[in-house]
C-alpha cells in the first residue's frame, strides 16, 4: 500500500513544481509584453489632428502640445487651434485631439488614443457623441447629464472624452487664445452611491456567511448572490472583469474619487484573500456566477467534469487567461481581449457570436454547474495563481527565517 501511495505524492510534488515554474514563465512573459507595449506606445499624432479639424489645409505646431490649424480660405490667419486632451476612462488613459476657433468653442475632435472595452466604445460612436461636444465653449462644464448627454451603459467612456474635451479647449483658450477667464479645472466629486453602499453591504453578508457557527450560510449567500445579480449585474452593469485586471498591470489607476466603486471592490478582495484565502466575489456575489446558479436551480445542475478531461480544461482556462493579459499588455489595451459574456446578458449589447456564446453558457448551466466558472472565466485562473504564490510564500518564509537566525 505504501509503495502506490508513495509514486502518488512524487507525482503531486512534481506537478505542485512545475505548476510553479510555469507561473514564473507566465510572469516573465507578461513582463516582456508590458515592455514591448511601453515601447510602442507613441503613436502618430499627426493624422488625429487632421481628423479634428478635416478643413485643414495644413497645420504647423505652435508649442509643445498646440498646433495651429489653417484653411483655404484662411491660409495666413489660423482658423482653428489643436491640442490633446487626455482623461482616465473605463480602460485606461483616453487622449482627445480637440481643434477650438479663435472663438474658444469647440471645431472638432478625434479620438487619438482609447483603451475601451470595443463593445462600449462602439456604443459611444454609434450614438454619435462626440457631435454633441462640438459648438461647446471652455467655459461650459461638459457635464454628463446636465449640459453634455451621455450614453447609456457606458457612462466611463462617455465622461472620459467629454472631460478631454473640456481639458483640450480650456488650455487652447487660456494658453493660446490669452482669455482670462478660464475655468479652473473642476475637482472631481467623490462618486459614492448605491453601487458602493451594496458592495459593501455585500462584503459585511460574506464575512457574516462565512462564520463557522452561523447556521444560515446557504439562506444568506443566497441573498448575497440575488443582490450582486440584480443591482450590481442588470441595474448598474458592473461585474468584475479581467478588463479592470489589466487596467491596473498597466498602471492606469483611475481617481479614487470617481472610481471608488473599483478600489473598494478591488482593495475587498485583495483583503479578504490575504486574510483568510477566500474569495468573496465570485463565489458570494458575482453577478454571473449567480445567474448560472439560478438557472442550476431550475435544471440540477451539478459538477459534471469528467475526470480523463479535467486537466485539458483547467489549462484551456489557465491558457485563455494568461493570453488574455499578454494581448492587453502588449497593445496596452485593457479591454482589447476581453472575452467575457457578462455585458451581452446584462445591457443586451453584443455581437451574434457573444450572443450564441452566452446561450450555450446558460444552456450548459442548466446541467452543470457554474459552467463559464469552472471552464472559461479568466478571473478563476488569477485567483488560482494568487493561491499558489501566497502557499509558495508561507513555504519559504520559515526557511527565510531560519536562514536568518543562523
Amino acid at each position: 500500500m505504501t509503495k502506490e501511495i508513495e509514486p502518488i505524492q512524487k507525482r503531486k510534488i512534481r506537478t505542485k513544481q512545475w505548476e510553479r515554474w510555469l507561473g514564473v514563465a507566465a510572469i516573465a512573459t507578461m513582463i516582456i509584453a508590458w515592455f514591448i507595449g511601453y515601447a510602442q506606445a507613441n503613436a502618430e499624432i499627426e493624422l488625429f489632428l487632421y481628423q479634428a479639424m478635416p478643413d485643414a489645409s495644413r497645420i504647423e505646431k505652435v508649442s509643445s502640445d498646440t498646433w495651429a490649424a489653417y484653411t483655404l480660405d484662411s491660409p495666413e490667419e489660423p482658423a482653428g487651434y489643436i491640442t490633446v486632451g487626455e482623461a482616465s476612462g473605463y480602460g485606461g488613459p483616453m487622449k482627445v485631439a480637440v481643434a477650438v476657433a479663435p472663438d474658444g468653442n469647440v471645431l472638432g475632435l478625434s479620438v487619438a488614443e482609447q483603451r475601451e472595452t470595443p463593445g462600449w466604445f462602439k456604443r459611444v460612436m454609434d450614438n454619435n457623441f462626440t457631435d454633441r461636444l462640438i459648438g461647446k465653449g471652455y467655459t461650459d462644464a461638459f457635464n454628463l447629464g446636465s449640459d453634455v448627454d451621455g450614453v447609456t451603459g457606458a457612462t466611463y467612456t462617455s465622461r472620459a472624452i467629454a472631460d478631454a474635451v473640456r481639458q483640450g479647449s480650456r488650455r487652447i483658450a487660456g494658453q493660446t487664445l490669452g482669455a482670462v477667464d478660464v475655468p479652473e479645472e473642476p475637482r472631481p466629486d467623490i462618486q459614492f452611491g448605491i453601487p458602493e453602499i451594496v458592495l459593501i453591504a455585500l462584503f459585511a453578508l460574506g464575512y457574516v456567511g462565512h462564520q463557522r457557527k452561523f447556521k444560515y450560510t446557504k439562506q444568506v449567500r443566497w441573498v448575497s448572490m440575488l443582490t450582486g445579480l440584480f443591482v450590481l449585474g442588470f441595474i448598474y452593469t458592473n461585474p468584475l472583469t479581467i478588463a479592470y485586471i489589466n487596467k491596473f498591470l498597466l498602471g492606469f489607476w483611475p481617481d479614487w474619487r470617481t472610481h471608488l466603486y473599483w478600489y473598494l471592490l478591488i482593495g475587498g478582495i485583495i483583503f479578504v484573500f490575504t486574510v483568510d484565502n477566500k474569495n468573496p466575489y465570485c463565489n458570494w456575489f458575482c453577478p454571473f456566477g449567480a445567474a448560472q446558479e439560478c438557472m442550476g436551480v431550475v435544471g440540477g445542475a451539478k459538477p459534471r467534469t469528467p475526470l480523463r478531461y479535467r486537466t485539458a480544461f483547467k489549462w484551456l482556462q489557465r491558457g485563455l487567461a494568461w493570453l488574455a493579459i499578454v494581448v492587453a499588455l502588449l497593445f496596452r489595451n485593457p479591454g482589447i481581449s476581453s472575452y467575457e459574456v457578462f455585458g451581452t446578458l446584462f445591457d443586451l449589447q453584443g455581437s451574434m457570436m457573444q450572443f450564441a456564446l452566452l446561450g450555450l453558457v446558460l444552456l450548459a448551466a442548466l446541467f452543470i454547474k457554474r459552467p463559464w466558472c469552472n471552464y472559461l472565466c479568466p478571473l478563476n485562473p488569477v485567483e488560482e495563481f494568487i493561491r499558489m504564490t501566497r502557499g509558495w510564500i508561507k513555504e519559504l518564509w520559515p526557511k527565510t527565517k531560519i536562514k536568518s537566525a543562523g
